[in-house]
């Protein structure tokens, strides 16, 4: 299993299908494009970077990093109550969003193992781009199961809907990240 940033148009457009399998086959978080092409983007991919994981060169799960000054600003930050007491604001922050992992993946001790290889090469990334803190929007469900991941990412804001469903605002900084790591 490999994580690693989209590099080729056909990459690129594997996980922009994958997220389309996921959030508008599966989920139904969004609505089908007026084109019907079998992708899902929107106006942030522009300025993230798209990581895939590969099994055997097939995609298996994907992301997306969200780079810090960007002209849109980051997503989370833009449109969810966030707690400033537990938000450093002044440190250079991305957002991870869009997360998928296939549904023929996500039996749970792979799922994790997934979460943890997409964690390391957000974090690889990171450091090329002096990011020290994540954040994103996850349910309740999706937030325990990134804990059981050993990712300590924790909420910086009540739970709110946001994007049809109810989510926390979420942080995990480079320091709590890599101190999770060396306490394995």
């Amino acid at each position: 299993m490999e994580c690693r940033v989209a590099l080729t148009e056909i990459e690129k457009i594997a996980i922009l299908q994958q997220r389309h399998d996921v959030f508008i086959e599966e989920f139904n978080f969004f609505t089908q494009r007026t084109d019907n092409a079998r992708i899902e983007s929107d106006k942030y991919d522009e300025y993230a970077l798209l990581l895939g994981v590969w099994e055997k060169n097939i995609l298996i799960a994907s992301c997306r990093l969200i780079l810090p000054d960007n002209p849109l600003g980051l997503p989370t930050l833009m449109s969810m109550q966030i707690d400033s007491k537990k938000y450093l604001v002044k440190q250079k922050t991305a957002e991870i969003s869009r997360i998928t992992v296939a549904s023929t993946q996500r039996a749970f001790k792979k799922t994790i193992r997934i979460l943890q290889t997409m964690q390391k090469e957000i974090n690889r990334v990171s450091i090329e781009h002096n990011i020290v803190q994540w954040i994103g929007a996850v349910g309740p469900a999706f937030l325990r199961l990134l804990n059981q991941s050993r990712l300590p990412y924790h909420p910086i804001g009540p739970l709110q809907l946001h994007i049809g469903i109810e989510r926390y605002p979420i942080v995990l900084t480079l320091q709590e990240y890599t101190f999770a790591l060396n306490s394995k």
